[in-house]
């Protein structure tokens, strides 16, 4: 997909739990954001920190937001939801560095449908490291695929208003690599420089596609899971969705 893309880095509060931190996130922070206007795709990735590949930075949430236009990236910052969106975000979240990223910040490689059954994995790479020797590095290694987002074009001190303030930018490039089996991403790992975190991919959730939230990103995967298992898929069809939450739902859910 092509156009702008947003990063966001998200720590949490240290006496939130992962599991709490997580079904937060998911159900209740992404449901709502999933209602910013504007959005093309939005998906979350659930993430768990290499140990000692962390610097200090224990991000266990990493979240994509593509946009077609920078018109339309404006309701991140504009719309009425976004004043609950900072506000929610200090109930669970440490940290939240985003990144709006300038056009042509992102390049991708590969297709969606390539990367199906994949380890995914994510790797930040602070000042003072170089991210190209590192995509060098990956794909050398043999990963399946791995896309480069370019974070030098983004200041996060716009936007974070939780626990800790960062001034400036943070650092310079986030690679997310899909690797055909577990042992060859551990077998990269001494290549790398030591100052770059690595972050493993557990859940994805795929919050907002093709311009609409999907049934997770309109209801939360606890209340998707309910209404399969009592066979009532039928709240998910779309005059239903329309007449309750005025918006329409995503012709593809790709739920993992």
């Amino acid at each position: 997909m092509a156009g702008l893309r947003t990063v966001a880095l998200i720590e949490r509060k240290t006496d939130i739990t992962r599991d709490l931190f997580s079904r937060y996130w998911r159900d209740v922070h992404g449901v709502m954001a999933a209602r910013i206007p504007g959005f093309a795709r939005y998906t979350q990735y659930h993430v768990t920190p290499e140990k000692g590949r962390s610097q200090g930075k224990n991000f266990e949430g990493i979240a994509l937001v593509a946009f077609a236009t920078d018109e339309d990236r404006g309701g991140l910052g504009n719309s009425a939801v976004t004043r609950h969106i900072h506000r929610d975000e200090q109930n669970v979240f440490r940290r939240a560095l985003l990144y709006n990223l300038a056009e042509g910040a992102f390049v991708g490689s590969g297709d969606a449908a390539s990367r199906t059954g994949l380890t995914e994995v994510f790797y930040v790479a602070p000042y003072g490291c170089d991210p190209e020797n590192l995509h060098d590095t990956l794909k050398n290694a043999g990963c399946a695929y791995c896309d480069v987002y370019d974070l030098r074009s983004g200041d996060p001190a716009a936007w974070n208003e939780t626990d800790v303030n960062d001034s400036g930018d943070t650092f310079v490039a986030l690679l997310h690599a899909g690797w055909s089996h577990p042992h060859a991403a551990d077998a990269t790992e001494p290549e790398i420089d030591g100052h770059i975190g690595i972050y493993r991919v557990n859940d994805v959730h795929v919050m907002v596609e093709n311009g609409f939230p999907t049934a997770v990103g309109l209801r939360g995967l606890d209340a998707v899971r309910t209404i399969m298992e009592a066979g009532a898929e039928n709240q998910l069809a779309a005059e239903v969705v329309g007449d309750i939450y005025g918006r329409g739902l995503a012709p593809v859910d790709r739920q993992r």
